[in-house]
């Protein structure tokens, strides 16, 4: 690697008080990390309440901390496939607000999803969800440029939400603005391998594909250009695990390789989510080794 990569780690803040954030805050900093997520439950909870940003700065700032990447708000209200035209203008107006606050904390990237709900629920076809997603996009491109922050789309394993389809909307805007946020758990689910079959798969995910799943292949490959951040977590193959490195079937000796490669990569991130077995130091421990 020609740069110095900074990797930030994702926490689930949800699962802690009010009171208890610089304290996790700073049990992160003990074990060398200053780089954090800004995520999209602190995210999603400064849109409903803006004097939590202030508090959030404050305890960052007093912990050394820094938010260096966001991951924008999600779901059926807020993905970019959203369909209702009485929620057009005010989910523009949500993301617009979150890339505001996240050039506020330092933040390069802000990762977003296409969405799953239309394809999924009411098995939307991609062509009739694209133009949901390009006339948001025609807004918020602009907007980002004007702050200063890349939005990323990310890659996940629904039919909506292929690499090609990440693809699609890189190619059609065409603007450094734009890029990618690359999956290495979700392409991992969705990556064929000896043995792997379609029918191994959970019956939500067979749903969601209306029991024809597609695998892909060589999603860091396909992706490898435009990718400027990524979500590094471990599964089975089969599932949305979100486990430490080494406790599933990805091969990160391959995946650490091909991402260092990234020529437009300015940040890796931790996406695992924290089990009561799972300690911080453990993750920032597992990461270091696969970072060396």
């Amino acid at each position: 690697m020609q740069k110095n990569i900074p990797f930030a780690h994702f926490y689930s803040w949800n699962k802690i008080n009010d009171e208890m954030l610089p304290n996790i805050m700073s049990e992160f900093r003990w074990n060398g990390v200053k780089d954090l997520v800004f995520g999209n439950i602190l995210m999603t909870r400064v849109l409903h309440d803006p004097a939590f940003f202030g508090t959030l700065r404050y305890h960052s700032h007093n912990q050394k901390i820094n938010l260096i990447e966001t991951h924008a708000p999600y779901g059926q209200s807020y993905d970019l496939s959203c369909p209702d035209r009485g929620r057009f203008a005010s989910l523009l107006d949500d993301h617009i607000k979150c890339m505001g606050y996240s050039v506020d904390c330092g933040s390069m990237t802000y990762t977003i999803h296409i969405g799953a709900w239309e394809s999924v629920i009411y098995q939307t076809p991609n062509d009739e969800i694209r133009p949901h997603v390009i006339a948001k996009l025609e807004k918020l491109v602009p907007a980002a440029e004007k702050l200063g922050i890349i939005i990323a789309v990310e890659n996940s394993f629904e039919r909506s939400n292929t690499p090609d389809d990440v693809l699609y909307y890189i190619n059609y805007f065409k603007s450094p603005y734009l890029q990618c946020c690359y999956d290495a758990g979700h392409a991992n689910i969705m990556s064929p391998a000896p043995g792997k079959t379609t029918d191994q798969y959970s019956e939500g995910l067979k749903i969601a594909w209306n029991n024809n799943i597609e695998q892909y292949a060589d999603a860091l490959e396909k992706l490898s250009p435009y990718i400027v951040t990524c979500h590094l977590h471990d599964n089975d193959g089969y599932s949305d695990g979100h486990a430490l490195p080494g406790r599933g079937t990805v091969d990160w000796q391959q995946i650490i390789s091909g991402l260092k490669k990234c020529p437009n990569l300015k940040s890796m991130q931790s996406e695992v989510i924290y089990t009561p077995d799972l300690a911080i130091g453990e993750v920032v421990e597992k990461f270091n080794d696969l970072m060396r």
